[in-house]
């Protein structure tokens, strides 16, 4: 047996591990843990409200058995009332294993235990990576420290009450794209050539992007109209884009910088001027998909609401200016972003690859 599906089963055998290892770990909770072992529907009632919106609320009777705490083993009956959208309820079956709460004496049930649907995906994702032989330690290294350094960013939010948002924004998108390319490129040039490329882009259509929308006086442009209304509206906008862009481009540069990379490797004695055309050329490949998939992601985001606003009566014109206006900024200062990255990324790589030693 080769190496490779020797480490394919051995991972496939503790990542096994790890998801039934889960299925049994209520042990681990302070918070009381009951399996249901039967459930009962008691009532259904068809609701209709002003808007001639009908939902059907469901009774049902959880019996289950506690897995955890000093009741270890007792068994529980309890109410679960839920309508059949199940919006901001849910709906509990048997086998499910359930979290439960206490207050005043009374346990009431909470929600579905999911740590083991959560182990199983991330198990699948590792297991598909081994088998196609993608570069593992280097992909969940840059994600590990990229968490850390998100989790350093909301606590100083915290502190700072926002009051420092732009900055430490700006600061994180550094630090995370610095942190992508190290890890997976190494402490390189390639590394530097890509880091630069994505920062000199990303700066460059955030700039170009901000003196447009000022230039046109923010026109249809509502960014009072940010989730939850957060403060300061600017500050959050311009957050939220920058790591939307960053990411495109970030990928971007990656795409245009390798190809380069590995046409000089083939071809020892290219010149800067044909890689910097070749450059042009792969990264008009690129934007047009890159820009289709941000704009599916923006539509989708915003579905719900759109169809919200158009159900009560609102014009189209109107809906889209109350629940687009952003996300089709977000997506034309990415596109600008995008766009921008090909001849900055193809100068900076035909620059630098050119230069290396045969």
């Amino acid at each position: 047996m080769s190496k490779k599906y020797l480490k394919i089963i051995i991972v496939v055998a503790l990542m096994s591990v790890a998801t039934i290892f889960t299925h049994f770990d209520s042990f681990l909770y302070s918070q009381p843990v009951i399996k249901v072992e039967s459930v009962k529907i008691l009532n259904k009632e068809k609701n209709t409200d002003e808007y001639k919106n009908t939902d059907t609320q469901v009774t049902q009777r959880v019996n289950g058995r506690f897995l955890n705490t000093s009741k270890r083993g007792n068994k529980i009956s309890l109410k679960n009332t839920y309508y059949q959208s199940q919006l901001t309820d849910q709906q509990f079956r048997k086998g499910q294993q359930v979290l439960l709460t206490k207050a005043g004496g009374h346990y009431s049930l909470n929600d579905v235990k999911r740590d083991t649907v959560v182990v199983f995906a991330i198990s699948l994702v590792v297991i598909l990576l081994f088998c196609m032989e993608f570069s593992r330690g280097k992909l969940f290294t840059s994600v590990l420290l990229n968490l850390v350094v998100y989790y350093g960013f909301i606590k100083l939010l915290i502190n700072t009450r926002n009051s420092a948002l732009l900055l430490l924004t700006i600061i994180m998108a550094l630090l995370i794209s610095a942190i992508a390319l190290i890890v997976i490129l190494g402490p390189t040039m390639d590394a530097l050539m890509a880091y630069s490329s994505t920062v000199i882009a990303t700066t460059v259509s955030i700039v170009l992007s901000i003196f447009l929308m000022k230039l046109s006086g923010y026109s249809s442009i509502h960014l009072e109209l940010t989730d939850f209304g957060l403060q300061p509206y600017f500050s959050v906008f311009i957050s939220q884009v920058i790591l939307s862009v960053l990411g495109v481009i970030l990928d971007e540069t990656m795409d245009i910088s390798s190809s380069l990379i590995e046409m000089k490797k083939e071809v020892s004695d290219v010149t800067e001027k044909k890689l910097f055309k070749s450059g042009i050329n792969i990264g008009r490949e690129l934007i047009g998909p890159l820009i289709n998939i941000l704009l599916f992601i923006v539509i989708a985001e915003h579905l719900n609401v759109v169809l919200l606003y158009l159900s009560n009566g609102n014009s189209i014109g109107y809906t889209f200016e109350m629940t687009l206006s952003l996300g089709f900024a977000q997506l034309l200062i990415s596109a600008i972003g995008i766009v921008l990255t090909v001849p900055i990324t193809s100068f900076i790589a035909s620059k630098m690859i050119s230069r290396r030693p045969v």
